[in-house]
């Protein structure tokens, strides 16, 4: 099994993935499997600051 990625790691890919986009260089079809990647961990990154919130604010 995989080990999970950290949240840094999952922003330092999507920062990459981002990168790729921007220049443009890469064919459609490559270009809609990152885009879904990158759906994927915007999902699992907000995820990660709202329990960060949650668990926060109900410690007050």
């Amino acid at each position: 099994m995989a080990s999970k990625k950290s949240f840094q790691e999952k922003l330092n890919r999507l920062e990459e993935i981002v990168e790729i986009l921007d220049k443009g260089e890469i064919d459609l079809e490559k270009s809609l499997v990152l885009y879904d990647e990158a759906k994927i961990l915007i999902k699992e990154l907000k995820n990660t600051i709202s329990e960060a919130k949650n668990k926060v604010n109900n410690e007050d």
